[in-house]
This record gives C-alpha cells, structure tokens and sequence, in this order.
C-alpha cells in the first residue's frame, strides 16, 4: 500500500511540475503573439490536467479501499521515519499547485487585456469605414437621402 501511495504522489508531483512549466510557457506564447500555438498548448494543458484528476481520484480508491477517507489519516499510522518521503512529496505538490494557480491567474488576466484590446481595435476599424454622413449612393449609383427618423411604412393611405 505504502508503494502505491508514494508512487501515486511522485506522479502528482512530476505533473503538477509539468503543468507549471506549460503555463509559464503559455504565458511566453501569449505575450510573444502566437495565437494557433497558444491553442495547441491549451488542449495539451486541459489534458495534463485531466490526468492529474484521474491519479488523484486512483489515490482516493486506493485509500477507501483500507477503509480510510484522506491520506492524512493514513499517515497518522506510519511511523516519522516512513512518512518523511511523504511529507517531501506533499510539500512539492503543493509548491507546485500553488505556483500553478499564479500562473493561470496572470495568465487569464492577459488573455482578457488581448481580448479587449482586440475587440477595441476592431470597433475603431468599424468606426472608421462607417460613412458619416448619412446621405450615400445605392448599389445602382444613384444618390439616396435617407430620412433622419425610423420608419416602418411609407406611402399613403
């Protein structure tokens, strides 16, 4: 049980390491302009993070299989020199974890800064090829002088 436990950490920590290192290099992708490879990145974030779900669920069946709801509760039986290896690990993670969640939060926050900025541009381009006047030729290329009011119906009665 002890082996399957420390293996089942080792590869939450090697993961959440792996997952820290691709959002500082989705946060590289996004300041240098790389939309597409921003992109793949992503998917490959969604399913590292997928995995990590997984291992952690395998180390909650693995524990409830002895009877036991956390792994804090399994460590409370070790003796200090057993759990040591433990305690490592767990530190890391959470290191990792918590390294992993700044990450994200500086990286959503540029993602929006992108996004506004570019639903900005986008607005000012239209403004820019908007007529200003509202007089204008038709598609036939005759002159059109378009009322100053909304109307529904024209024509008499």
């Amino acid at each position: 049980m002890r082996q399957i436990l420390l293996a089942s950490l080792t590869r939450q920590t090697r993961g959440s390491q792996l997952l820290n290192m691709l959002l500082q290099e989705e946060y590289s992708l996004l300041r240098g302009g790389k939309p597409d490879q921003v992109t793949g990145l992503e998917m490959t974030i969604q399913e590292l993070i997928r995995q990590l779900v997984r291992e952690r669920e395998f180390l909650l069946r693995q524990l409830d299989k002895q009877g036991l709801a956390r792994l804090g509760e399994y460590l409370d039986t070790l003796a200090p020199e057993q759990r040591e290896g433990f305690d490592v690990l767990l530190t890391k993670l959470v290191e990792h974890e918590q390294s992993s969640a700044r990450q994200t939060s500086v990286n959503a926050e540029l993602a929006m800064a992108l996004w506004k900025q570019s639903g900005s541009l986008l607005s000012q381009f239209q403004q820019q090829v908007t007529p200003r006047e509202r007089n204008t030729y038709t598609a036939k290329g005759t002159w059109y002088n378009r009322p100053a009011t909304a109307s529904l119906v024209h024509g008499r009665l």
